[in-house]
């Protein structure tokens, strides 16, 4: 049964935001892959309510095709959220008075345009990435849900042989994930069922039959929007033909027709899974006792606003993760572009993986938590946001309560806003959300825990995402390694039960880019010069909207001049190679010169989304120099590639227990002797 809306006259309408409420119950959010393997009436009824929420009906399924009742519902209203074509959600309709309330006719913000400051929902860049898009994935999860609710009563109605099984199934349907961190990802890439034309589904009677897949792309309905823009650079000429394609692309060819190239994502995907699999299991290295607001800031975002220059941790954003899967899935289409990207149907797969890390990281941490704000040298300091949507100011304070807590556009069921604090936890003692998800290492994240379950989890999901230095240890010659110090545990003020690895660390690259150096969203890449063909190590990705974006947000930030955070964490073989075949004599070697080695294997360039290389580097201070008329502009370069390392400690006698990294050292800047324009775009 669809969720009822709300109208009172001339007051304004919203559209209550409540999940699965309906069916009674918390069942799993499952992978797509085991959902189509393992559940196939929930697969069928997912697949049809999916496509039905585009506004796609699929006739040989023999029944009765039930579409969207209400425009918050559709896909188009659903996916404009995120971005474009930048008008007031349908479910939160607000009266010309709400509109112009806060209007000041001095304001050149409000001015420009008129009457209102909405400027999109954006919530990248804050604290409130995480928590702005819980209760996105629930409505999503609910529109979709609805029309499932009513195909599979029309399946048993008109299905005598058929009653009892589709509505006992439905009750449970959540939207699926892809965990695009998997071991698996790596051999296999993208599943199947996320990209092919069409998909086998099980219909009344246990008979098959094929259908689009919804999942593959989507289809504007009603035409293209007319705010849609090519991103056009006549520099590299590439264009993304947004106001020409009539549907999604990931990887299209730089022409109007388009054109979907699965091959090139799929190299992508492939290069840089285990560098996406450790960088997740690396956001579960967080230490207990840190100051909770920092810790939630550094893991939240990407931008991370309390961030101190002289704080050497760098474990990385969940925010910053997710960005990378936006440009390897999108290339030159839609999924890299934040004003596109909803439009793409694999978007809200992508984001219930990335709500999924966020329930297994706050079951882990559950004290770590914005709160009102942080603290730097003493002085309290509040979270803010460049959010420009029709009840904030600019630059507005967050909380996690209140007003200032308020999630835009989405409304509860007492008809007011989402806020940061109700989208927290699963468990049956939060604001009800009627999902949660599968088992996984042990975890049930909707059930209560102790601290040393929490303890013990942490060690399993860093370890099963690929971030395992006791087990990399093993593998190293102590004797090329001897040179690597690290200092006792105890004399760091760790606690006793804690002991150092001795002669070991890792290494990892911190990368600060400017946020809107070349007008759109680029990348970052690291890689290892072996001989003659360099191999990819890891990549950053800024997953940003261009200049003429409505968004005023990224105008504010752009304003600002503000940076993205991200790391790479270096692979022990790497590591260890360099090291055992340095050459150098380890009677004179220290970390440094050992950073120094593997500085000048390392190179770096800037790509934008076609591939196009924008800039170049070689690592080390042995490279040759930039010419000066060669060098690419200081707008548009890292504004920071450094090697850090940590050493690490572990517990006395458990290797079950959560490696704690400490004593954490920069070293050398990567590129010392400048980066090299290789279009005059970076010049």
């Amino acid at each position: 049964m669809a969720t009822t809306s709300h109208t009172q006259g001339t007051a304004p309408y919203y559209y209550p935001i409540v999940g699965r409420k309906s069916t009674g119950g918390v069942y799993d959010r499952i992978p797509i892959e085991d959902m189509q393997k393992h559940h196939p009436k929930q697969f069928t009824l997912f697949v049809l309510s999916y496509a039905a929420v585009q506004g796609v009906p699929n006739p040989s399924v023999g029944t009765v095709f039930p579409g969207v009742e209400l425009p918050a519902t559709s896909y188009m209203e659903i996916a404009g959220i995120h971005g474009k074509p930048y008008q007031e959600y349908a479910g939160d309709r607000k009266t010309p008075e709400e509109k112009a309330s806060d209007y000041n006719a001095n304001d050149r913000k409000d001015t420009l345009p008129i009457p209102s400051r909405f400027g999109g929902y954006c919530n990248h860049g804050s604290v409130s990435f995480t928590t702005w898009h819980r209760p996105y994935m629930l409505l999503i999860e609910q529109a979709v849900g609805d029309v499932a609710d009513r195909i599979a009563a029309e399946i048993e109605r008109t299905n005598i042989g058929e009653r009892g099984k589709w509505i006992r199934e439905v009750k449970k349907l959540r939207f699926p994930y892809w965990d695009w961190a998997d071991p698996r990802v790596a051999q296999e890439g993208l599943p199947p069922v996320l990209y092919e034309d069409q998909l086998e589904v099980t219909v009344a009677g246990g008979k098959k039959t094929t259908v689009q897949n919804p999942f593959s792309y989507y289809t504007y309905q009603g035409g293209i929007p007319s705010d849609f823009t090519d991103l056009e650079n006549s520099t590299t000429r590439q264009t993304a033909y947004y106001s020409k394609w009539t549907r999604t692309y990931r990887h299209p060819p730089n022409t109007p027709e388009g054109g979907s190239d699965i091959n090139a994502l799929q190299q992508a995907l492939k290069a840089q899974a285990v560098n996406i699999r450790t960088k997740v299991g690396l956001l579960f290295t967080f230490s207990d006792g840190e100051d909770p607001a920092l810790a939630y800031d550094e893991f939240s975002n990407s931008v991370n606003e309390s961030r101190r220059e002289t704080d050497y941790r760098n474990v990385g954003s969940l925010e910053a993760v997710h960005g990378i899967i936006h440009g390897t899935i999108g290339g030159n289409g839609h999924m890299s572009d934040p004003d596109y990207a909803a439009f793409d149907p694999i978007f809200f797969f992508h984001h219930s993986n990335v709500d999924r890390i966020l329930a297994l990281w706050e079951w882990c941490y559950r004290d770590y938590w914005m709160g009102d704000g942080y603290v730097k040298d003493d002085v309290a300091y509040p979270w803010t946001q460049q959010r420009g949507t029709y009840a904030q100011v600019y630059n507005e304070q967050i909380l996690p309560t209140g007003a200032r807590g308020a999630l835009y556009p989405f409304r509860n069921e007492k008809g007011e806003y989402w806020t940061s604090e109700q989208t927290r936890f699963l468990d049956a003692d939060s604001y009800p959300k009627y999902y949660s998800y599968q088992e996984f290492l042990g975890v049930k994240v909707d059930q209560k825990a102790t601290d040393d379950e929490r303890h013990a989890a942490r060690a399993r999901i860093a370890k099963f995402y690929g971030f395992d230095p006791q087990t990399s240890v093993k593998g190293r010659n102590k004797g090329d390694w001897s040179h690597v110090t690290v200092p006792k545990a105890k004399d760091r003020g760790l606690s006793e039960i804690l002991k150092e690895i001795p002669n070991f660390r890792v290494f990892i690259v911190l990368v600060r880019l400017p946020e809107h150096a070349f007008n759109r969203s680029y990348s970052f890449e690291l890689y290892h010069d072996r001989g003659s063909a360099p191999q990819l190590v890891g990549i950053v990705t800024v997953f940003a909207r261009p200049d003429h974006s409505p968004c005023k947000a990224c105008a504010q930030r752009r304003e600002s001049g503000s940076i993205v955070r991200g790391i790479i964490p270096l692979p022990f073989s790497l590591v260890n190679d360099i090291i055992v075949n340095s050459g150098i004599d380890r009677t004179k070697a220290t970390v440094d010169t050992t950073a120094a080695d593997i500085t000048k294997n390392l190179s770096g360039k800037l790509l934008d989304m076609t591939g196009k290389v924008l800039a170049s580097a070689q690592g080390g201070t042995e490279a040759a120099a930039v010419p000066k008329e060669k060098k690419a502009s200081s707008d548009v370069v890292p504004v920071e590639v450094t090697l850090y390392t940590s050493a690490v400690a572990e517990k006395v006698d458990d290797e079950g227990h959560p490696v704690y990294l400490f004593d954490w050292q920069p070293h050398n800047a990567l590129f010392p002797n400048g980066w090299k324009a290789e279009t005059k775009e970076a010049l």
